[in-house]
């Protein structure tokens, strides 16, 4: 179970850490959490982040994101699509095939609740 400390080093580590999403107990603490934060476009989305308990437990956090708008699949910026991505007109680029570091997965379906 993360605690809202834990869960805003977390959304401070994407970015800037604004608001979470709680149920009327001030719980939401199942597999999935939503969380609101401000990102600097200019940098590739975070995949994922390995965090470290205070016990010395490791827990590997993926991120999804909601209402992203161009997402290149090769760097992760959202500034472009991997069609235009400068990357792939460099010398030592090595082409993703079918598994592009940066996947569908990160994009989540908006629910609008009741």
């Amino acid at each position: 179970m993360m605690n809202l400390g834990i869960v805003t080093l977390v959304g401070n580590c994407l970015g800037h850490f604004r608001e979470l999403e709680m149920d009327e107990t001030d719980c939401s603490w199942g597999s999935t959490l939503q969380v609101w934060v401000s990102l600097d476009v200019n940098l590739p989305l975070k995949r994922s982040l390995k965090i470290q308990s205070t016990s010395g437990d490791e827990l590997l956090v993926h991120f999804s994101y909601e209402r992203l708008p161009n997402l290149c699949y090769i760097c992760g910026h959202l500034r472009h699509i991997a069609k235009y991505c400068e990357l792939q007109f460099g010398n030592d680029f090595i082409d993703p095939g079918e598994n592009p570091p940066y996947r569908p997965w990160l994009h989540t379906v908006v629910l609008m609740r009741a």
